[in-house]
């Protein structure tokens, strides 16, 4: 049931706002937590998950390289017979900031309702 969230990237803070902004969203929903206003809490947690959607369109995934030589070894005696020209050897990923304006309207709107619901607060 839950299989999806062994791939969920955990380094990634707009992963574990989403799922945060998730739970306290169904938490303030069914009105389990009711320390503070119930509507103040969701608006709070629907924005947080909108904040994080749109910070997972404005990062993406890019593949790192790094310059370098592959060498080839004879497979009978163990020897290097030669290299390569130089090469970008894939090293791992990155994630680069790159906004879209899908992104950057369901920013607007997670913040514009996370401060809704701190103002329902008061």
């Amino acid at each position: 049931m839950f299989k999806w969230l062994e791939n969920l990237d955990t380094k990634r803070w707009w992963n574990m706002i989403l799922i945060i902004g998730l739970t306290f969203a169904i938490l303030f929903g069914t009105k389990t937590i009711t320390l503070i206003d119930p509507q103040a809490g969701f608006l709070m947690s629907v924005g947080f998950i909108l904040l994080a959607i749109g910070e997972s369109a404005n990062h993406k995934k890019a593949i790192q390289y790094q310059k370098g030589h592959i060498s080839f070894f004879n497979p009978l005696s163990d020897q290097e017979v030669g290299q390569s020209p130089e090469l970008d050897i894939p090293i791992g990923y990155k994630y680069v900031r790159k906004p879209i304006f899908i992104g950057i309207v369901f920013d607007i709107f997670g913040v514009a309702l996370f401060l809704a619901g701190i103002a329902k607060l008061f």
